[in-house]
């Protein structure tokens, strides 16, 4: 099976922007049985919705304390079983979750990260759910 992460990433190698200061996010498809990951394609944050949303602070500041900031983001990404970040804040790692996006902050190489992640869904995946 694949799946989709997205990623905050300045250059395309490391995990390496706050969520706050996103502009784009990386799409990456990941094949579970082997880790390995291939790029999909760049998806920029659309600010313009963010300013028709009625929050100008997100759009003048790149501030992600506004719903509209998060909202964009989660648009972009909500189609991704995980996304990467370098930092997040509680409010804007909280209001993710309420969209039910898996955000990890892993400042780290991408590969790695996906690496792990992929380790993660693996085992996560393959457990049985016991009643008690």
């Amino acid at each position: 099976m694949k799946y989709k992460i997205g990623v905050g990433t300045s250059d395309g190698i490391n995990i390496d922007l706050h969520f706050g200061k996103l502009d784009s996010v990386y799409i990456f498809e990941v094949n579970e049985e082997n880790g390995n990951s291939s790029f999909i394609e760049k998806r920029p944050v659309n600010l313009s919705s963010i300013a028709a949303s009625g929050n100008s602070a997100a759009v003048t500041t790149g501030c992600s304390c506004g719903n509209g900031f998060v909202t964009a983001i989660a648009e972009l990404v909500k189609d991704c079983t995980y996304f990467l970040v370098a930092k997040i804040g509680n409010r804007p790692y909280h209001l993710l979750q309420e969209y039910n996006i898996n955000c990890i902050e892993a400042p780290f190489s991408i590969e790695e990260s996906i690496k792990k992640v992929n380790s993660y869904f693996v085992l996560h995946k393959n457990r049985e759910l016991h009643v008690f």
